[in-house]
């Protein structure tokens, strides 16, 4: 009897992966539509929150991306966060630009903005 029989049975035995056939996607959009993997509007989003949803998740291709009213309705300040693939190699403060420049007419009618970013 062999010490490595053991061994060569571990090293030929077949890894079975998962099949992601099976599984449903959600969207309201096809799956194969590159907008299927854009972050979704939330349903108790204000105009203003929707404003800036739309904007970022168009322009930036947000996969992650949550906007809150912080000024208690009045829309003069609001919470940004997001995740975007457009933010890979590129520094805090260029990603912070990337979203204030799509802002900019907007936030030319706040009082503040907090932003959060990173790569997707």
């Amino acid at each position: 009897m062999s010490l490595f029989r053991p061994l060569q049975s571990l090293v030929s035995a077949r890894i079975v992966r998962p099949s992601f056939s099976s599984i449903r996607s959600y969207s309201s959009q096809p799956a194969h539509s590159p907008e299927s993997t854009l972050a979704p509007l939330q349903p108790d989003y204000t105009e203003g929150e929707r404003t800036i949803h739309e904007k970022l998740a168009n322009q930036l291709q947000a996969t992650k991306l949550r906007v809150a009213d912080i000024s208690g309705g009045c829309g003069s300040m609001y919470a940004v966060q997001i995740a975007s693939p457009l933010f890979r190699g590129q520094s805090l403060v260029k990603q912070h630009r990337m979203v204030t420049e799509l802002l900019k007419d907007d936030i030319k009618g706040m009082h503040g903005i907090q932003i959060k970013t990173e790569a997707a």
